[in-house]
């Protein structure tokens, strides 16, 4: 589970909201340090086999992106 702080520090990414967020709980990422190195492709491909369909598009990709950034110690 996500803790608040966790969350919090998420939403600071650029177009992160409340449903990416469970979808990356969904895949057992919990903590933004878990981003760190990550390829937004691989956990948007992981996502969507998560929920069962193609879900998460070019901009959901670009969205991780940020976040990915974030936890690489890059800007919001």
């Amino acid at each position: 589970m996500i803790s608040d702080e966790e969350r919090q520090a998420m939403l600071r990414a650029h177009s992160i909201g409340p449903a990416m967020i469970r979808y990356l709980e969904e895949i057992g990422i919990e903590k933004l340090s878990d981003l760190r190195g990550a390829n937004a492709e691989e956990i948007a491909m992981r996502m969507n086999i998560a929920l069962g369909r193609r879900h998460i598009n070019r901009l959901g990709v670009a969205a991780l992106c940020n976040l990915i950034e974030l936890a690489n110690g890059g800007p919001a």
